[in-house]
C-alpha cells in the first residue's frame, strides 16, 4: 500500500491519471484496465467525460502539504475558430521555469462529454499560434491542484481573479459515478451542465487589468 501511495504521488500532476485499485480480482482488474484505455481512446475518436463542482474556496497551505497533490501553473489562450461548435487553445503549463506547451481542439457532444485531442508542441510552435489569439477573450491564469483520492483523480483549478470559489475536475469513464470529496473540501453544487462555468465562459469574469 505504500509503495501504491508512493507511485500515485509520483505520477499525480499529469492531467489523465487514472487509478486502477486493487478492489478485484486480477482479471477483473486487467478488464478494468483495458475498459480505462479504450474509454479515453474512444472510439472512433478520443474523448473525456468530466463532471465539475462550485467549491468554497480551499486552504492552499493544506493542499500543498498533501503527499498526494502537486500544483502547476497554467496560462491557457483561446484561438480563432472557424466553426463555432469546436474550441481551439493553447496552454502553457508548468512550474518555476519548467514549462510543457500544448494545442488542443475540443467538440462537444453533450454538457459531460467531449471530443478533446491534443498535441504537445515547441515554444516556438506555441508562440506562433499565439499570434492567432482570439482578442474577444481574455486569456486565463489559474494555479491547479491536482490531487489523487480514493483512486479518484480531480484537479482543484484556482483562478487569480477569484478569492472565494474555486473548480474541482473529475475526468471519468461513467457518467454518473459516485464523487468522494476530502471531508475539508466544501462542495456547494456541481456545475458539469451549467455552461457559465467553462474555462470559456469564465473568461468573461476576468478583470481588464488581471
Amino acid at each position: 500500500m505504500d509503495l501504491d501511495n508512493k507511485l500515485i504521488a509520483a505520477w499525480t500532476g499529469h492531467p489523465h491519471l487514472r487509478v486502477i485499485d486493487n478492489s478485484s480480482e486480477f482479471e477483473e482488474k486487467i478488464q478494468r484496465l483495458v475498459a480505462e484505455i479504450t474509454d479515453f481512446l474512444g472510439v472512433p475518436e478520443p474523448y473525456e467525460i468530466e463532471r465539475k463542482f462550485l467549491i468554497e474556496y480551499p486552504s492552499l497551505d493544506l493542499l500543498s502539504k498533501l503527499p498526494n497533490c502537486s500544483s502547476v501553473d497554467i496560462i491557457q489562450t483561446y484561438l480563432h475558430s472557424e466553426q463555432p461548435d469546436k474550441e481551439k487553445r493553447v496552454c502553457q503549463r508548468g512550474r518555476e521555469g519548467q514549462y510543457i506547451f500544448t494545442e488542443t481542439n475540443k467538440r462537444r457532444i453533450s454538457e459531460m462529454r467531449q471530443v478533446e485531442t491534443e498535441r504537445r508542441i515547441t515554444q516556438a510552435e506555441y508562440l506562433a499560434l499565439l499570434m492567432n489569439a482570439d482578442t474577444t477573450l481574455r486569456q486565463i491564469r489559474k494555479t491547479r491542484y491536482c490531487l489523487s483520492y480514493c483512486n479518484q483523480y480531480m484537479e482543484i483549478d484556482i483562478y487569480l481573479f477569484w478569492q472565494n470559489c474555486a473548480i474541482v475536475g473529475v475526468e471519468i469513464s461513467d457518467e454518473n459515478p459516485k464523487i468522494v470529496f476530502l471531508e475539508y473540501l466544501r462542495v456547494i453544487r456541481e456545475v458539469t451542465e451549467e455552461s457559465e462555468y467553462s474555462n470559456r465562459a469564465l473568461t468573461e469574469k476576468i478583470p481588464l487589468d488581471g
